[in-house]
């Protein structure tokens, strides 16, 4: 087959699919910039945005520095409880805000999540205050300033150039339209006092499970017995396995691309450029392309210490620079993993295998079998295939309940049995899990990093950047599996050594 470079390339079928999936990094990660699906068709879906807004889509906004065609973009995603198309602040502070930075060039597209607690200087204020208190001052454009200033280094500015706001509201919607997304929830949420003054309620329980618009809103949001690292941590680890759903892929294709549109239109407001400039909306389009496939990455906002009691956190500028050096320079797996002392020393290392050794209980772990066979004894009365204790966990964990918990997840009309075990290892919001499901193939399984040889079983390792996310184990008859922390405080070596020390009650 010959191809004459000097042709422009004809967009096909394959061309439309990577176009439906872009527009999911870009809607769900920016959640307004819906270009991306309508390369072809980019007048359609302009005035589709725009007419499902009410042609108030756009801000006003000089502080964002505008993009180059084919150069990495930062778009900030700004989360708050009012109406859109208001710029001015009325005595409403931002809930959220994101980054998101995609670079064609890098090896994941991250996501930086801004503790809304953090105290800093808001540009035209003598006093320091919470950032979210930046958008209650001077709406949208006092808190693009006060992020830039906060990141920019000496010399060294921190551009944005695109921000995007969603009101609660269309989260909801954008969540249910997508088809809702299965998650692996690290403990009970329960909260049922609400009213003014109070934190939202909210009744979800731990492990492994499909949850839609109001839950998933409740989930990213929750504060009660929180702080804002962990939330920040939630709320990207619920875009990245949102991202990551194949049912999610199906209603992104290419005929549903004005459908799209118009939720993002309904529901989001952007800069002006973004909406008024046809360059600006092809480039982000394109740069969604690029992206579309590369995995998403959380970066943790390095900080240093709670002030006033924990009202506020801070943050040292040591710590500030080395975040903005992960947020633009990703790490990956592939080319950075993390490097610790092994329990001891591999006796062989076959080409793509790991060795790992049972003799020693790493540095950190303690026996913990008693707790977990006694749970086993009473979960394996209610579930028909094999329960799977650990008989290592975190020296510093403890099991939140004396039982696991045991429930059903119906998927495409079948359905499949499943428990989980919570530990709590100290910290407020630092609890890792064990998954058991005979759901062998679940989305949050898909694509390993690696793989280790434990004592003849084959452990399954995935990664979150430099960290480890989860190690899993299939057998015949399931799948079971150790979730870090939302934060990945775990290293490697505990991750491994306790699903390795995962044991069949009776055996």
């Amino acid at each position: 087959m010959i191809v004459d470079d000097a042709l422009p390339p004809r967009p096909g079928r394959s061309l439309n699919r990577r176009a439906a999936l872009a527009a999911l990094v870009i809607v769900l990660i920016t959640a307004g910039a819906v270009g991306a699906a309508g390369l072809l068709q980019l007048d359609d879906l302009q005035s589709a945005f725009i007419k499902a807004g009410g042609g108030q889509n756009g801000i006003n906004l000089p502080d964002i520095t505008p993009s180059e065609a084919g150069k990495p973009q930062t778009i900030m995603i700004l989360g708050t409880d009012g109406r859109l198309g208001a710029d001015a602040g009325g005595g409403r502070r931002s809930d959220t805000i994101i980054l998101a930075r995609l670079n064609a060039s890098k090896s994941a597209i991250t996501l930086m999540s801004i503790p809304r607690d953090l105290k800093v200087t808001i540009p035209g204020y003598q006093l320091q205050d919470k950032i979210n208190a930046a958008f209650d001052n001077g709406g949208t454009n006092l808190t693009l300033k006060t992020v830039k200033s906060l990141l920019s280094q000496p010399g060294e500015p921190f551009k944005i150039n695109h921000v995007v706001q969603v009101n609660f509201t269309g989260f909801r919607r954008m969540v249910d339209y997508l088809g809702c997304t299965y998650v692996d929830v690290d403990r009970d949420y329960f909260n049922d006092v609400g009213g003014p003054g109070g934190y939202a309620t909210i009744d979800i329980d731990p492990g492994y499970q499909k949850i839609c618009g109001s839950d998933a809103l409740d989930y990213v949001r929750y504060r009660y017995e929180d702080n804002d690292l962990i939330r920040g941590a939630r709320q990207q680890d619920f875009i990245r396995q949102l991202l990551r759903q194949p049912g999610v892929r199906r209603r992104i294709g290419f005929s549903k691309r004005k459908t799209l549109a118009r939720i993002a239109g309904r529901y989001t407001v952007t800069d002006d450029q973004l909406i008024e400039s046809k360059t600006a909306l092809l480039s982000l389009a394109r740069l969604g392309l690029a992206v579309a496939d590369k995995p998403v990455q959380q970066v943790t906002f390095g900080l240093g210490r709670l002030e006033d009691d924990g009202a506020y956190l801070m943050a040292s500028d040591d710590a500030i620079a080395d975040t903005v050096d992960s947020f633009m320079n990703p790490k990956t797996v592939t080319t950075e993993t993390e490097k610790e002392p092994s329990a001891a020393p591999p006796a062989s290392k076959p080409k793509g295998k790991k060795k790992s050794s049972a003799e020693d209980i790493p540095a950190g772990l303690s026996s913990v079998a008693s707790a977990g066979e006694t749970m086993a004894i009473s979960a394996s009365r209610r579930l028909d295939f094999p329960f799977y204790f650990p008989k290592l966990g975190v020296s510093t964990g403890r099991y939140l309940d004396e039982t696991a918990r045991i429930y059903r997840m119906k998927v495409r009309r079948r359905s499949y049995e499943a428990y989980r075990m919570v530990v709590a290892v100290g910290p407020p919001g630092e609890y890792y899990g064990i998954q058991g499901m005979t759901w062998r193939n679940p989305p949050v399984l898909a694509g390993p990093h690696d793989t280790v040889d434990a004592d003849g079983r084959e452990l399954l390792v995935y990664y979150d950047g430099k960290k480890v996310r989860l190690v899993a184990w299939r057998t015949r008859r399931g799948v079971y599996y150790v979730h870090n922390t939302l934060a990945r405080t775990q290293s490697k070596t505990r991750m491994v050594a306790i699903a390795r020390s995962l044991t069949r009650l009776g055996s």
